[in-house]
C-alpha cells in the first residue's frame, strides 16, 4: 500500500512539473518581451509604426485634404479665410445679403438727413446775412449791439442812452435817430444836452450822410450827431473816427465793436455838444482841441494795428497786450486833456 502511495506522489509531482513547464512555455510565448505574442500584437497596433499611429496620422495630417484635420481646415477656410469667406461676405456692408447692408443704408440715410439740415441751416444763415447786408432789417443786430455797449459804458456816468429807432420824434412821421444820449440826464440840476446816435451797416454817399444827420438832429432835438459805421459801410478816411461839421463818425467791427473807439466817439461827440452849446460864436480858440484830436486818431490807429498783431501772431501776445493796455490808457488821457482844453477855452471866452 505504501509503495502505491509513493508511486502516486511521484506521478503527481511529475505531472505538476510537466504542467508547470507547459504553463511557463505558454506564458513565455504570450507575454515574453522578445517573441511574445501579446507584445508583438500591442506593437503592431499601438507601437510607433502601428496601425493606430498610422490611422491617427492619416486622420490628423493637415497636409492631406481627405484627413479629418484637412477637412476641418477646409471648412474653417470656407467660413473664415480671406475676402471670399462666408464671414467676409456677411460682414461686407456693400453686399445686399449682408446683415450690415441695412445698417449701412440706415446710417447713410441719417448722415444725408444731417447733411441736408446743415446745408439748409447754412443757406438760411447766408440768406439772413445777405438780408442784413442789403439793409432790409436796418442793421438791427448791429444797432442793438452798439446801444447795449453804450448802455454799459454810461452806467457809471450822469449821462444815459435810450433806443429810439422805433419811436416817432419831433418831426411828424419821422423815426430818424436810432438812439439818443442825454448828457447829464441823471442830474436834475444840470443843463441837459442831447447826442443823437445813428448806426449804419450799409454804405451811403457823403450828401446822404449829411442829410441823414441833419434830419436826425432835428428829429431828436440834439446838439450833435454821432454816426457809428460798420467797417464795410464806412466812408473812406473815416476810420477809426473823425469829426466833421455834421457830427462825429466812428467805425467799428459790427460783430465785435471796439469799446475804446465807441468810448472815444461818444466823448468827442459830448465835447462837441458842449462846445456848440457854450462856445458857439464866442470866439473861443479851439485849435489845441483839434491838435489833441489828431493825436488821439493816431493812437487809435496804433491800437488797431496791435489788435491785428494779436490775431495773427500768438508768440507776441503777452507783449502786444501790454502795449495795447498802455495805449488804451493813453487814449483816455488824451480825451481827458481835450475836455480840459475845452473847459479852459470856453472859460477864457466867457471871461472876455
Amino acid at each position: 500500500m505504501r509503495r502505491a502511495f509513493d508511486k502516486l506522489l511521484t506521478d503527481a509531482g511529475e505531472s505538476n512539473k510537466k504542467a508547470t513547464a507547459e504553463v511557463e512555455e505558454i506564458l513565455r510565448k504570450t507575454f515574453a518581451n522578445e517573441g511574445g505574442a501579446l507584445p508583438a500584437t500591442l506593437e503592431r497596433f499601438l507601437g510607433d509604426k502601428g496601425e493606430l499611429a498610422l490611422f491617427t496620422k492619416d486622420l490628423f495630417d493637415e497636409n492631406r485634404r481627405d484627413s479629418a484635420l484637412g477637412k476641418l481646415n477646409t471648412i474653417l477656410g470656407t467660413y473664415f479665410d480671406g475676402d471670399a469667406s462666408k464671414l467676409a461676405h456677411l460682414l461686407d456692408p456693400t453686399r445686399e445679403a449682408s446683415p450690415l447692408s441695412g445698417f449701412r443704408a440706415e446710417i447713410a440715410k441719417r448722415f444725408d438727413d444731417v447733411l441736408l439740415k446743415i446745408v439748409e441751416l447754412d443757406a438760411s444763415q447766408k440768406a439772413a446775412k445777405g438780408e442784413r447786408k442789403k439793409g432790409t432789417a436796418k442793421g438791427a443786430d448791429f444797432e442793438s449791439r452798439v446801444i447795449a455797449e453804450y448802455t454799459e459804458l454810461l452806467r457809471a456816468t450822469n449821462d444815459e442812452i435810450e433806443g429810439t429807432g422805433g419811436v416817432t420824434g419831433a418831426v411828424p412821421d419821422s423815426k430818424k435817430g436810432d438812439a439818443v444820449i442825454t448828457i447829464n440826464g441823471r442830474d436834475a440840476s444840470a443843463s441837459v444836452l442831447r447826442i443823437v446816435v445813428e448806426v449804419k451797416d450799409k454804405a451811403m454817399t457823403g450828401p446822404a450822410i449829411e442829410k441823414e444827420l441833419a434830419e436826425a438832429r432835428e428829429n431828436r432835438k440834439a446838439e450833435i450827431a454821432l454816426m457809428v459805421f460798420s467797417e464795410a459801410a464806412a466812408p473812406a478816411g473815416a476810420a477809426p473816427f473823425t469829426i466833421s461839421r455834421h457830427g462825429v463818425y466812428c467805425v467799428v467791427d459790427p460783430e465785435a465793436p471796439d469799446i475804446a473807439i465807441l468810448e472815444a466817439g461818444y466823448r468827442l461827440a459830448r465835447i462837441s455838444a458842449l462846445i456848440r452849446a457854450k462856445s458857439e460864436g464866442s470866439g473861443a480858440d479851439l485849435s489845441a482841441v483839434k491838435d489833441a484830436i489828431d493825436a488821439l486818431r493816431d493812437r487809435i490807429g496804433t491800437v488797431q494795428q496791435i489788435k491785428t498783431t494779436l490775431t495773427a501772431i500768438d508768440t507776441t501776445t503777452i507783449k502786444a497786450r501790454g502795449e495795447l493796455d498802455a495805449l488804451r490808457s493813453a487814449i483816455v488821457t488824451e480825451i481827458d486833456r481835450i475836455e480840459e482844453q475845452v473847459r479852459a477855452s470856453t472859460s477864457a471866452a466867457h471871461g472876455r
